[in-house]
Formats: structure tokens, sequence, C-alpha cells
């Protein structure tokens, strides 16, 4: 039986419109006029500490600085940005900030875990590279990469995608810092290639970060230690002139970015009427041609059903849809604005095909994720399933909602929501830091089984997305299964892969 929404009450905000919101531009003035706290310490006598340079610095942008011990008490009234140095006792700031409801950026390593942006094992969750005990490690990090040039701190930055210089070698002891955030994370920048060292990395407001937490406002994460912002590295004179020296030497920019990111609008979540987001699901879906690839002649009652009932539901939309078998040339993604590839296709026999193509494409059949870039390639260890034959995990129906503000979860609240009505195959990934993820396993919160790609971002082994990507774990028969809070995010995931990016 194909649902619908029409019962449901219409509520505010109109899908579009917030989505236009959520992609607004970091305005290079962002820092004008802005009130921050600057919540500092001391060092040793021979220790160098740079927060006075980075007090004068702010000042030189417009904002008004007030600093504060991490013995004070956490005045956020009338603030729009709190910065956290390294050179504050964690233990004693604790996790006053952590439910600030305004935005904090800090390079406090240990204050990561007491913010909730981390857990809290040292070397593990978080580390601080000494420069002794880590010497090759500490300077290696004065070499890091940026992630993907669609993250919006590295776009704020005009940092590409790629190995750059955040800092200028000193030969002296920096310690920069690294954490280990949640799937609700955006990673901006790593160390040494490893998405479990990020460097930079961002919370969005309403973004689960590690257990129950989720983010009052935005947080980010930095890599500094007490006295390397005065090394950040910065293209000046003939090398900003220089295309590739400028992205090499992008460390002050970036510092910059990920502090204007921060007091920027948050993304706002697109509304929760599901009657409101099939009405607008219809607008878009009006002229829209969509290939939906399956296999032909199956020999599964069920699996034919679950197929044709998503047929049946996406004509209902308005949309105009053709069939290709997953034998038939990718060629017939030509003249088409959106592909879907059904979890009856036969991944061995649907091979590379759609890796390719230009516009945007809903991947059903989870298994193909790493044939279409999307994830690297080592089953049950970049990607598996939970399911009832000798998988570790058992089978599953509900899904963890790590980005709630993101336009693919429908509104819908952050936390646990009930995907099937009964358990059964599940599908996890282990995505490159370029996805956004939307929706991890209960207690696999290292599992994405919902994640995009922007077009342009970086997907698995460093290539970039031709047009938008999407993975929605339906498994073959389990169209029919969907909840009506299921069948509105995979509404929503057709509106957002129809929605042309922001430029």
């Amino acid at each position: 039986m194909i649902k619908t929404f029409k019962h449901l009450a219409v509520l505010s905000l109109a899908l579009l419109a917030t989505h236009a919101h959520a992609q607004q531009a970091v305005r290079d003035d962002a820092l004008k006029g802005k009130q921050i706290l600057f919540v500092i310490g001391a060092t040793a006598k021979d220790v160098p500490n740079d927060d006075p340079l980075i007090r004068d610095y702010l000042g030189t942008l417009g904002a008004t600085v007030t600093t504060a011990a991490a013995t004070d008490a956490a005045k956020v009234s009338g603030k729009d940005l709190v910065l956290i140095s390294s050179t504050v006792n964690a233990r004693e700031l604790g996790s006053k900030y952590r439910d600030a409801n305004v935005p904090v950026v800090t390079w406090s390593a240990y204050s990561f875990p007491l913010l909730g942006m981390t857990g809290d094992k040292l070397h593990e969750d978080f580390s601080v590279v000494r420069e002794k005990p880590f010497h090759n490690e500490n300077h290696a990090d004065y070499y890091a990469h940026a992630t993907s040039s669609t993250n919006p701190i590295l776009r704020a930055a005009k940092i590409p995608q790629g190995m750059f210089a955040p800092l200028l070698f000193s030969g002296g002891v920096t310690d920069p810092s690294w954490g280990k955030p949640s799937r609700g994370a955006d990673i901006a920048v790593v160390f040494g290639g490893d998405v479990d060292q990020a460097a930079v990395f961002s919370y969005e407001r309403g973004a689960a970060m590690m257990g129950d937490a989720v983010a009052p406002a935005r947080r980010v994460g930095l890599f500094l230690g007490h006295n390397s912002w005065s090394i950040l590295s910065d293209a000046q004179g003939p090398a900003a002139e220089d295309p590739k020296e400028y992205a090499w030497f992008s460390g002050r920019r970036l510092f910059d970015a990920a502090l204007k990111w921060a007091v920027s609008p948050p993304q706002v979540r697109v509304s929760s009427s599901l009657a409101e987001q099939r009405a607008a699901l219809e607008r878009t879906a009006r002229g829209k041609k969509v290939l939906f690839v399956r296999r032909y002649d199956l020999p599964w009652p069920e699996n034919e059903a679950s197929d044709q009932a998503q047929l049946a539901w996406l004509k209902s939309l308005g949309f105009e849809v053709s069939t290709a078998d997953h034998m038939e040339p990718d060629s017939r993604a030509k003249g088409m604005d959106l592909v879907i590839i059904s979890a009856s296709t036969n991944k061995y026999k649907l091979g590379v095909k759609y890796a390719d193509v230009n516009i945007p494409v809903l991947l059903l059949e989870a298994k193909a994720v790493d044939a279409l870039g999307m994830v690297s390639r080592r089953r049950n260890t970049d990607y598996g399933v939970n399911d009832h034959k000798e998988s570790l995990y058992p089978p599953e129906n509900y899904v963890h909602l790590v980005r709630s503000y993101h336009p693919v979860a429908a509104g819908l609240s952050p936390g646990q929501l009930k995907l099937y009505r009964t358990p059964g195959v599940l599908a996890w990934s282990r995505p490159p830091a370029g996805a956004q993820v939307i929706a991890t396993i209960p207690n696999q919160p290292e599992h994405a089984t919902m994640f995009a790609f922007e077009k342009g971002a970086t997907m698995a082994d460093e290539s970039q997305a031709p047009a938008r990507r999407f993975l929605f774990p339906l498994d073959a028969p389990r169209f029919p299964d969907l909840t009506e809070e299921g069948q509105a995010v995979y509404g929503a995931a057709l509106q957002w892969l129809l929605t042309p990016p922001t430029p």
C-alpha cells in the first residue's frame, strides 16, 4: 500500500526556503562587532604564550574581546563566541561551557571530552602531540591534509582538498593536538591522512556529539598549542598570487575561517511537517525524469513487489519514471535528472556503472558503495550489513540520527529513529571525511548507515563526486516496511538530491 501524508497537520517553514537558508556562505567580516569571551590560563616562564597575540589580532578583525580565567563563572550572556585556549587548566575549567548556547571554539585538547566533543581516552580519543616523546609525529604535524573543498570551514578559507602546511616549520616545540569526534562532526583537516586524528573538526548546532550530547550551538576543535598561533602559515606578497603557494600556506586563513564559521548563522532544520514536505516534493517532481535501475525478472516475489511499490510511489509524486535493467549501459542516464539504483540489482552485474554520471544518484544497493566510489573496498571492514546470516551484528530497524539539522533528516529530532517497522537487513559503511553522515546504527557509532556527498566532495580514494550522491539503506524487499518517518526521509533525500547546490 502506498502511504500518504495528507492526514498530518501542516506546520511552519517550507522545505525549500529553509534549505536555501542552510546554504548561506560565511562572510569575510563575520567577526566584526562580535563580543568574544576568551578563556585563558598561564604557561611556565620558559614556555611562549600566544594568547595576548590572539587577543590583539581579534581586535584588528573588529571583535571585542573579554578575557576570563578557567575558574571564573561562565558568563556567556551577551557573548557571540567563546574561545578556550590550550593554556587553560582543563581540570579547573571542567564542563562549565558544555551546555553554553553560544558557539565555542577550543584548542584545549583536554577540554574536548569535557565539552562532549570527543571521548575521554588520552591518545585514543584525543591527544597533545608533545615534542619530546612524539618527536617525529610532532614534526610531521607541520603538514596536514584538507579533507574536502566542500567542507564549510575549508570553503570559507579557500583551501582545496589535499596536503598543505598549516604551520611554518620552526623546529621548536609546538605541541599540536588532535581529536576523534563522533560521526555527527564535520572533519575539515586531519594529520597524517588519518580521519581518527582530526586537526580541525566542527559540530553544527543540533549535531550529535559523543554519547547523548547534542551541540547546543556550533562547536569547533582546533589543533593549536600554546605557541603555534604565531607560526600559522600565511601566503603574503608574491606567494598570494601563486595559486599553489596560496593553497599551501593556509594556516592563518584556516584559523580565521573556523572562528567566522562558528559565529555565522547555523543551519536551520527543515519543517517537520510531513504534509508540507510531500507538497514541496510534488512541486520539485514536476517535469523531473528519474531512471530507476533494477533487476528485471526477479525470482523473489517480495523483491519485485518492493520495486513496484517504489515505482508507483515515485509516479504518485509526479516524477516521470523510466526503468533500466542492471545489465544495460549507464548511457540510459542521458537526459535524466536523477538515477535511483535499487537494491534488487546485483552488484557484480551492475559493476561501476553510474559512478561517473554527472547527475545525482540515490543508491539503495548498499553493497555497491565501493563500486560507486563512495566507500573504500574492504568488505566487512569499510562496509557490511547487519543481517540474519553470518554478520557480527543483529538485524535492525532503528537508526541514530546524528545530523538532524540536515535537510535529508526531514526535520526529525536527533537520536533514535524507527526507520522500518520490523528488524531486518541494515547496511553500514565507514565513509571518508568528505561524507555528511546523517545516521548511524544504534550501538555502532562508527557505522554510518545513511550518508551524503555534496557535488565536488572528496569521496573514497580521493575521487570527487560528479554530482550529489546519497546512500539510503533500503534492502531489496523493504520499501513496504518503511515507517512514515522512514518514507519521509526517503522523500527528503529525493528533495535534497534534486535541489541545486549553492555555487
